[in-house]
């Protein structure tokens, strides 16, 4: 078995200075190195810095780095994605862009743990708030009713104070003995981790599909892994993240499995344009 290809991305958020955020998004693959940073308001979660670099490129074409001024006070929350879009626009492929996206996933996610700060006066409010925004947007918030354990009953008591939140996802491309590949991929985080696997034919198809969840906020979560053999026969590297997010995504899906499946499916993409395959 050959190794052709792997991707690991890495963001954090902490508490610095006591009253500010630090977000940051870090890409280490075979082809890139780069970081985007975000430093907000941890009450408002208003931006006060963005910055993006790339140290590492195909033949060193997108390597630069820039400040962003445009996105100072722009609330580092749902809303922010056009605010990301026009300030960072395509530059270096879209790369920035992606992974300051990655900060404000994160700056959402650490909410949890500065949820007082934040304005909401307990747990509960703060959960009332989530089943409300949030309701039919995956199969936990689509399945209330079901649920066994709420929110903070699967956080539990322990606070954080200086670390927030981190999320890890891992890509890896390799081709077979018998000229087959095989892609997996491994999706972390503080509250959720998952795994996939994928094997394809000599033609990029997926011609088995394996996975499962190894923590998240509830049973429900789980039931997700039946939506993979609906990849079977799709090929990957050609699957745009609105197709994934159709097949395992949705009300009755999960967006962390359709982040990881959109990896493995860029991992791939990688693998076959290196081997003059695509």
């Amino acid at each position: 078995m050959e190794i052709l290809y792997q991707s690991s991305s890495f963001s954090t958020v902490k508490v610095v200075h006591g009253d500010e955020l630090l977000a940051e998004s870090i890409l280490i693959s075979t082809d890139f190195e780069a970081v985007g940073r975000l430093v907000a308001d941890l009450k408002s979660f208003r931006i006060k810095d963005a910055r993006w670099d790339v140290y590492r490129s195909p033949g060193n074409s997108m390597n630069g780095g820039k400040e962003l001024p445009e996105l100072t006070g722009v609330e580092a929350y749902f809303s922010a994605g056009g605010f990301l879009r026009r300030a960072a626009g395509d530059e270096a492929g879209g790369l920035p862009r992606e992974l300051l996206a990655e900060c404000v996933k994160g700056i959402i996610q650490a909410e949890t743990f500065i949820f007082i700060a934040r304005g909401y006066p307990s747990a509960k409010a703060y959960e009332d708030y989530w089943d409300k925004i949030y309701l039919n947007v995956c199969r936990y918030y689509s399945n209330l009713e079901r649920i066994a354990r709420r929110w903070f009953d699967y956080i539990g008591d322990y606070h954080r104070a200086g670390n927030l939140f981190n999320r890890f996802l891992h890509c890896r491309v390799c081709r077979r003995d018998d000229r087959y590949l095989t892609a997996s991929g491994s999706f972390s985080d503080s509250f959720h981790e998952l795994g996939v696997r994928v094997d394809l034919n000599d033609k990029g198809a997926i011609i088995d599909c394996a996975g499962n969840f190894l923590r998240a906020p509830d049973q429900v979560c789980l039931e997700n892994r039946e939506h993979l053999f609906k990849l079977i026969g799709k090929e990957i590297a050609r699957m745009e993240k609105k197709e994934i997010g159709e097949l395992v995504g949705g009300p009755q899906g999960c967006n962390h499995l359709v982040d990881l499946i959109h990896g493995i499916g860029k991992a791939v993409t990688v693998s076959l344009g290196i081997n003059g395959e695509k």
